[in-house]
């Protein structure tokens, strides 16, 4: 049953199938809200590829529980003595996980500047 409050928009015609108009409509849609909705929830770089690790360091990025983004309010990697920052909105690295690091990160290795 169809509120009445509603405009109905008609998305295919008796037989089931949608015209081309309302297909290139509806494509243009998505493609003008694919960067803004790409954009909400970015908060840096994208620090999750790990296709040059071994096995090793990929274990130890499990067994330290790296994430890409901190829980903790205060503790992040770009707040870690351990990082080293990379260019302005890029990745940077560690001391002690191999592989791109999130300044915006955490593991349990996690330790303040003295």
């Amino acid at each position: 049953m169809h509120d009445k409050n509603f405009a109905e928009v008609p998305s295919a015609d008796a037989s089931g199938k949608m015209g081309r108009r309302d297909l290139l409509r509806r494509s243009l849609i998505v493609l003008a809200a694919a960067p803004i909705l790409g954009a909400c929830g970015s908060s840096g770089p994208d620090c999750s590829s790990t296709s040059g690790l071994d096995p090793a360091a990929l274990a130890n990025r499990t067994t330290m529980q790296y994430v890409e983004h901190s829980v903790r309010a205060s503790s992040h990697c770009s707040n870690c003595r351990f990082y080293t920052a990379g260019a302005a909105n890029a990745c940077g690295s560690c001391t002690l996980i191999a592989g791109p690091i999130n300044p915006d990160g955490y593991c349990n290795l996690f330790s303040a500047p003295a």
